[in-house]
C-alpha cells in the first residue's frame, strides 16, 4: 500500500511539471503582461504594475482552487483515459497558442472531443468513448465551478486602464480585466490505459494524474463600475454551472449517453449569457467620460499621492481649489495656480461630492499618480472604436 501511494505521488508530481499546458500558460501570461505594459505606457506614459504580477495571477489563484476541486474530483472518482487527457492537452494548448484569452475555456475542447466521438466512426475514437458520459459532464461542471470562483475572487482585481473611441470620436475610458488562470485538477487514469503507451512499466489499477484547465476571462468595463457588472457575469456562470450539475446528475442516474449532447448546450448558454452582459455594458452611458462631472479618474498608481488621498477609478475631480476642471490639461493648470496646497472636490458617478486635500509639492506635478481619461500619450497608438 505504501509503495503504491509513493508511486501515485510520483506520477502526480511528474504530470504537474511535464504538462505543456502549464508552461504554455506561463509563457502566454508573460507575453500578455508585456503587451499590457506597452499599451499602458503608450496610453498613459506609465504602467500600473509590473509584469510578474500577471504571471503570479495566472498561477497562484488557480493552484489554490485546483487543490480544492481535486479533493472533489477524487471523492467522485473522476476517471479519464490517458488518450482523453492527451487529446484535451493538445486542444487546450492550441487555444493557448492563439493568445486570445477568452478562447481559453475548458468547454471548447470538451465540445470538440465530444463532436469527434459522435461523427468519427470506427475504432479510432474508442478510447474517448470509453470515458463515461457522467465523467465528461463532471469534468465540465468542475471547470465551470473553477471559473465561477475565480471570477468572484479575482475578476475585478488588478484591472488595467484603457481607452476606446466612441462613434463620435471622443475618448472613453475603460477598465480591462484580461485574466488567464491555469487550474491543476487531479483525475484518475486506469493503469491499463497508461500501459498502452508505456508497456515497459507496471502501473497500479488507477494512477492520479494532473490535468491542467486553462481558464480565461476578458471584459472591458465602460458603462458601469466592475462591482456592478460583475453581478450579471457571475449570475451567468452560476446558471451554466447549475445546468452542468443537472446534466451530470441525469447521466449518472440514467446511465444514458444522450446526456452528452448537453455539452454544446452548456457552451452556447455560457457564450449567450456573457454576450448579454457585454450588451448591457455597452448600452449604458459611458462612465469614464469627461464632462459635467469634471475630469474622470481612470486609475491611480500605487504608493503615489493620488492613492494616499483615496482617489478611486470612476470618480471625477470636479474642482481644484474651487476652480472647475474638465480635462487633464485644465487640472494641471489649476494646481499650478494654487500651490502649495491642494484641495479637490471629487464627485462619484451618483453625483455625491467629497473633499480630498493634501500639501502640494513641486515634484508632485508629474508624480501625483492619477491616470485620467485623455488623449493617448503616444499619438500613433491604435485605439479601437466602441460599437
Amino acid at each position: 500500500m505504501g509503495v503504491e501511494l509513493l508511486d501515485g505521488i510520483g506520477w502526480t508530481a511528474m504530470s504537474f511539471f511535464a504538462s505543456p499546458v502549464l508552461w504554455l500558460a506561463i509563457l502566454v501570461s508573460f507575453l500578455l503582461s508585456v503587451r499590457r505594459v506597452k499599451r499602458e505606457r503608450n496610453l498613459f506614459r506609465s504602467r500600473t504594475r509590473s509584469k510578474r504580477t500577471d504571471v503570479f495571477e495566472t498561477l497562484v489563484p488557480g493552484i489554490i482552487i485546483g487543490l480544492v476541486l481535486s479533493i472533489v474530483s477524487l471523492s467522485l472518482q473522476l476517471t479519464l483515459s490517458f488518450e482523453f487527457i492527451l487529446a484535451f492537452i493538445v486542444l487546450a494548448s492550441l487555444m493557448l497558442l492563439t493568445g486570445i484569452v477568452r478562447f481559453n475555456l475548458p468547454l471548447w475542447p470538451l465540445v470538440v472531443l465530444a463532436g469527434l466521438t459522435w461523427f468519427v466512426t470506427g475504432d479510432r475514437m474508442a478510447d474517448l468513448k470509453d470515458v463515461s458520459v457522467t465523467n465528461w459532464l463532471v469534468l465540465a461542471a468542475l471547470s465551470l465551478a473553477a471559473e465561477l470562483v475565480l471570477l468572484i475572487w479575482r475578476g475585478k482585481k488588478n484591472l488595467s486602464p484603457s481607452l476606446v473611441l466612441s462613434k463620435r470620436g471622443r475618448y472613453i475610458g475603460g477598465l480591462s480585466s484580461n485574466k488567464l488562470w491555469v487550474v491543476p485538477l487531479v483525475v484518475l487514469v486506469p493503469g491499463s490505459s497508461l500501459e498502452t503507451f508505456i508497456p515497459q512499466w507496471s502501473f497500479p489499477e488507477f494512477v492520479p494524474i494532473i490535468l491542467f484547465l486553462p481558464i480565461g476571462f476578458s471584459f472591458l468595463f465602460t458603462g458601469q463600475l466592475p462591482e456592478h457588472l460583475m453581478r450579471p457575469l457571475v449570475q451567468g456562470r452560476l446558471i451554466t454551472l447549475l445546468l452542468s450539475v443537472v446534466l451530470a446528475a441525469g447521466a449518472f442516474l440514467t446511465g444514458q449517453d444522450v446526456w452528452l449532447y448537453g455539452l454544446p448546450v452548456l457552451l452556447l448558454v455560457h457564450l449567450l449569457l456573457h454576450q448579454r452582459t457585454k450588451r448591457l455594458n455597452r448600452s449604458q452611458t459611458p462612465l469614464f467620460l469627461n464632462g459635467k462631472r469634471g475630469v474622470v479618474i481612470l486609475g491611480t498608481l500605487p504608493e503615489k499621492p493620488a492613492s494616499e488621498m483615496g482617489l478611486i477609478p470612476g470618480e471625477a475631480i470636479y474642482k481644484v481649489n474651487g476652480e472647475f476642471v474638465e480635462s487633464e490639461k485644465s487640472f494641471y493648470e489649476a494646481i499650478q495656480k494654487h500651490k502649495p496646497y491642494l484641495r479637490l472636490e471629487v464627485m462619484n458617478h451618483n453625483g455625491d461630492v467629497r473633499f480630498a486635500q493634501r500639501a502640494f509639492y513641486e515634484q508632485d506635478h508629474h508624480d501625483l499618480g492619477i491616470l485620467f481619461v485623455s488623449e493617448p500619450g503616444n499619438k500613433r497608438t491604435k485605439i479601437r472604436t466602441l460599437h
